[in-house]
């Protein structure tokens, strides 16, 4: 994949992850303190939401399936190193109460590894 391509793609996934913060910022109480039914659900809605972005982005860049690990990688890259500052600076960013940080980072991990194995299985789907 060229380095523009990989670039283009970095941007995009600082972009996603850019909105996803802003997000949690003002909707960070009702997914992370209201239970371990929402945060099911919220955990569940990021991971699903990360496959379909992979998907619709791959699908509008006319990207090859079996790119879809690599593809991952460059839109996730961004948002990692933005989560561990993130989640070192939780309580102050989101004004939520600082334990919250670890049911958040639990939802970016579970989102992360959802979003990877999907890009192997999908890249292996198109390998055969």
């Amino acid at each position: 994949m060229p380095k523009r391509e990989q670039a283009l793609l970095a941007a995009i996934g600082f972009a996603i992850w850019l909105s996803g913060a802003v997000t949690f910022r003002f909707a960070g109480a009702l997914m992370f303190e209201s239970g371990p039914l929402i945060l099911a659900v919220s955990a569940a809605a990021v991971a699903f939401s990360v496959c379909l972005l992979l998907v619709t982005i791959m699908n509008w860049r006319k990207l090859p399936a079996a790119q879809s690990a690599p593809v991952a990688v460059a839109l996730i890259l961004p948002g990692l190193f933005g989560d561990a500052a993130y989640t070192l600076g939780f309580a102050t960013i989101t004004r939520l109460n600082p334990l919250t940080a670890a049911p958040y980072a639990a939802v970016m991990f579970f989102g992360t590894a959802v979003l990877l194995a999907f890009a192997l299985w999908r890249a292996g789907r198109a390998g055969t």
